[in-house]
Parts: C-alpha cells; sequence; structure tokens
C-alpha cells in the first residue's frame, strides 16, 4: 500500500520565513489598496519566494500491514492438574490455535505460566505484562486466558494493565466443583511443658448448597494419635493441648474427607511447637526482716 505526504526542510528558520511572509502580506496588501498594477503577479512571486525557502518534498511511502495478535495465556499452576482441567486446558487451546488460525492476518501467541515452582501463587499477568511488551497495542487484537480462575496477581482494572483490548477467561473445571479445607488461624510457635497451649483452626466446605454442619477432625503429636474432635463446619475453633517433652513437636491435624472433594492435599495440616520447661523461681521478700522465707 502506498501513501503519499509532504515533507518540509525550511532553508531558513521558521520564525524568520514567517517575518517575510508577513513583510510580503503588508506589501501586497498595501499594493492592493493603492490599486498598484501588478499587485497579483507580486503577491505570485512572493508565494513562490516563500515555498521555495521553505522547501516542501513530496514523499511517497510503501506500507506493509502487520498483522493483529491475540495472546492466549495458560494456565499451568498445580490447581490445573486436577482432573479434568487439564485436558479441558488443552483441549481449549487447541480450538483457540484452530479458530484463530482461519482468521486472515491474525497470529496467536501462547503463552504458559503459573507452572514455576517457588512463585508466590499463581502469576499469570506477570507472563502477560512480558508478553505485550514485545507487541505494539495497534496490533494487539485481544487477550483470552485459559484459567481455573485461582490467580494471585490480577489488576485491580484492565486500565492497570495497559493495552486497551478484549480480555476473556475461558474457566476450567466442572460448573458444580466443592472441596473441603483445613486451614490454621493462630497457633504458637513454643510453649511451656506440662501447661495448655491452644490454637485456632478453621474447617471450610467450598461447595454450592448445604454443606455438612459438623466434621470429624483427627489431631496427632509426633506421630500419634491424641484425640477425635467434632467441630463445626465454616466457624474458627480453639483447640487446647499440651506437650510432653522438651524440643520441637509435630502436630498434625485431618479432617475427614468432604461431600465434595477436589483434592484431600488440603484436608491436612502441619505444625512444629518448641517445648521448653519452666525453671523461673521467683523468691517474694515484703515487710520486715525474719528469720525464715
Amino acid at each position: 500500500m502506498n501513501a503519499f505526504s509532504i515533507a518540509w526542510s525550511p532553508l531558513l528558520p521558521w520564525p524568520l520565513i514567517g517575518g517575510l511572509a508577513l513583510v510580503a502580506l503588508l506589501i501586497v496588501g498595501f499594493a492592493a489598496v493603492r490599486r498598484a498594477p501588478g499587485v497579483w503577479w507580486r503577491a505570485l512571486a512572493a508565494a513562490v519566494l516563500l515555498a521555495t525557502l521553505a522547501n516542501p518534498a513530496l514523499v511517497e511511502e510503501e506500507r506493509d500491514p502487520l498483522n493483529d495478535v491475540v495472546v492466549v495465556v495458560v494456565d499451568e499452576s498445580p490447581s490445573q492438574r486436577i482432573a479434568p482441567r487439564g485436558q479441558q486446558s488443552e483441549a481449549a487451546v487447541a480450538h483457540l490455535v484452530e479458530e484463530l488460525g482461519r482468521l486472515e492476518n491474525t497470529d496467536v501467541r501462547v503463552v504458559r505460566a503459573g507452572g514455576g515452582v517457588g512463585e508466590d501463587g499463581t502469576r499469570l499477568f506477570q507472563a502477560l505484562r512480558r508478553t505485550l511488551a514485545n507487541i505494539s497495542h495497534q496490533q494487539l487484537g485481544g487477550i483470552i486466558l485459559v484459567s481455573d480462575g485461582q490467580v494471585h496477581d490480577v489488576p485491580e482494572s484492565l486500565q492497570d494493565l495497559g493495552p486497551t483490548a478484549p480480555l476473556h477467561l475461558l474457566l476450567t473445571g466442572r460448573e458444580s466443583e466443592g472441596d473441603r479445607r483445613l486451614t490454621i488461624g493462630q497457633a504458637p510457635s513454643f510453649g511451656i511443658v506440662g501447661k495448655t497451649l491452644s490454637l485456632k483452626l478453621t474447617v471450610e466446605d467450598l461447595v454450592e448448597g448445604a454443606a455438612a454442619p459438623t466434621a470429624k477432625v483427627m489431631l496427632l503429636q509426633d506421630g500419634e494419635m491424641r484425640r477425635m474432635l467434632e467441630l463445626p463446619v465454616g466457624v474458627e475453633q480453639e483447640i487446647e493441648f499440651e506437650l510432653d517433652r522438651r524440643g520441637p513437636s509435630v502436630l498434625e491435624l485431618e479432617v475427614e474427607a468432604g461431600p465434595e472433594e477436589l483434592t484431600l492435599a488440603n484436608n491436612h495440616a502441619s505444625l512444629e511447637v518448641n517445648g521448653v520447661r519452666e525453671r523461673l523461681r521467683v523468691l517474694l521478700v515484703s515487710g520486715e526482716p525474719h528469720a525464715g522465707e
């Protein structure tokens, strides 16, 4: 595709050319008022002189249009390995690549993210920003995310992301999914041997509809079964325990499977509590000196 434009390369600075144009306009105007002969020839000569000083040039450009780019970001975090999410994700990506490949002047870039070990949660938009840094905003045709929705770096708004392009989410998983998880909200890092300690935990059922009212939680200490508890679901509970020896003790809490389970990995929680012995003795002296204590 060819395009024409005019490029200016003035022989004199623009302010000086503007001043000469003003002087020429005053002279031509004065001549027109006095009805001097040849006034229009003088105006034409001044215009030609000013145009010569401006030094215009006709530029012909040959332009080749660039293809639009559609970015497909694929979530490969551990939660995507839960069946059937992985299969759904790969099938969706294959379908997108096939359908978008049929569009004229359209390129598809598939970005796989969230599968790194040690990452602080699923970081899809971090990988998306790195990809968009190499794509012109005018070329970006759209963004498609294939994920289970567990993303930990979602920007507060699309304006924070940068480019203004359509953003779509293909959500993997089943329509009515549920899961039970056990979370420890507060726990001591050390305690006195023989004294009562406590920790707070919550059993949650992430399932649509009515969840089970209670759940059985097993408490193990250093691998030995200590207590079996019946706790209400969805309510934070305080559990008491005692340390029977010095040094680190491992507490394990495990809740029974719920009515719907994606994975049993979050039904288990453990923590380490360091036991110390109380050796501090205090002698309180008050009143007058006395022969005894």
